[in-house]
């Protein structure tokens, strides 16, 4: 059993294919093929069915990914130990939403670049649905997001962090001067809110349908950096998680404007999907975001 068919193996099932493990390791598509043959052939058992172009993992398979994931994550911590000084050189693709990219990932990037300039980083920004399925897809190596707690056995959840969601004025703006205002005196004034598909936008959305209300925003935008500067311009109240926020929150620039029951939290987490053999690059900035958080 050799160390490269335990990483075709691998590979195979991360990309769902064979064509696409063969693009993915740089070889031809008869090497991967060869490979899985004399593993079975070892093993006495079949790995996947073969079903036209689609591969799916027999039970067999299943169970010895599992071991193949503890055997190559042994390999590699093996040779760090003895060598503990070789640096890391590989890649991230790291799928993120808007707000995390315009506010929290930058500083995390540098970070990491400074601990490891040889790695390189992709990063792509979408919708929670659609890091989802970037996951189940093998499109990004993990997903950073803000959400609800998702507990879908598929995820592997390496952090989580709760987030204070709250709605938010320009020091300046009118509510300001008001000593308890309520959730319909907030709905009287323009409101400015992210995409319609961001998660605490719904989730506000959700509890405003239960108390018989209904939100019209002014003005709507994936844009996050967009929205801050329009709340500066003293019309507008909008509702954001407080990390968006810190440094105006700080500074009394952005106050916060507590409305009673409307006191929604969400949770940052970081996800990868449960069969990702996760690489030293992967656990280096795992590390990093518990570190930071």
């Amino acid at each position: 059993m050799e160390i490269q068919e335990l990483i075709s193996f691998t590979t195979i099932v991360q990309q769902g294919s064979f064509s696409k493990a063969s693009k993915k390791l740089d070889y031809c598509q008869g090497s991967i093929t060869v490979h899985i043959k004399n593993l079975e052939r070892e093993l006495g058992v079949q790995l996947f069915d073969r079903l036209g172009k689609k591969v799916t993992l027999t039970n067999h398979g299943k169970t010895f990914y599992q071991h193949c994931l503890k055997i190559l994550d042994d390999i590699s911590c093996a040779k760090e130990a003895i060598n503990p000084s070789l640096e890391l050189n590989g890649h991230l693709t790291i799928g993120t939403i808007d707000s995390l990219c315009s506010s929290i990932v930058p500083q995390l990037i540098c970070k990491y670049h400074q601990y490891h300039p040889h790695v390189s980083v992709s990063i792509t920004t979408d919708t929670i649905e659609g890091l989802l399925k970037m996951l189940k897809n093998n499109d990004i190596d993990f997903a950073y997001l803000v959400d609800k707690q998702l507990l879908d056995t598929d995820w592997l959840k390496i952090y989580q962090f709760k987030e204070e969601v709250a709605f938010v004025a320009s020091c300046h703006h009118p509510i300001c001067k008001m000593k308890q205002p309520t959730i319909q005196d907030i709905l009287a004034y323009p409101i400015i809110l992210t995409e319609k598909d961001a998660s605490y936008r719904r989730l506000l959305e959700e509890k405003l349908h239960e108390d018989h209300l209904e939100i019209k925003p002014f003005i709507q935008s994936k844009n996050t950096d967009l929205l801050l500067e329009l709340l500066k311009l003293d019309q507008y109240i909008s509702f954001l998680p407080k990390y968006i926020l810190e440094n105006d929150l700080k500074n009394k620039k952005i106050i916060q404007i507590n409305i009673p029951d409307y006191q929604i939290d969400v949770y940052r987490q970081l996800l990868c999907h449960k069969n990702k053999w996760l690489s030293h690059e992967m656990k280096s900035f795992f590390q990093l975001i518990k570190e930071n958080h």
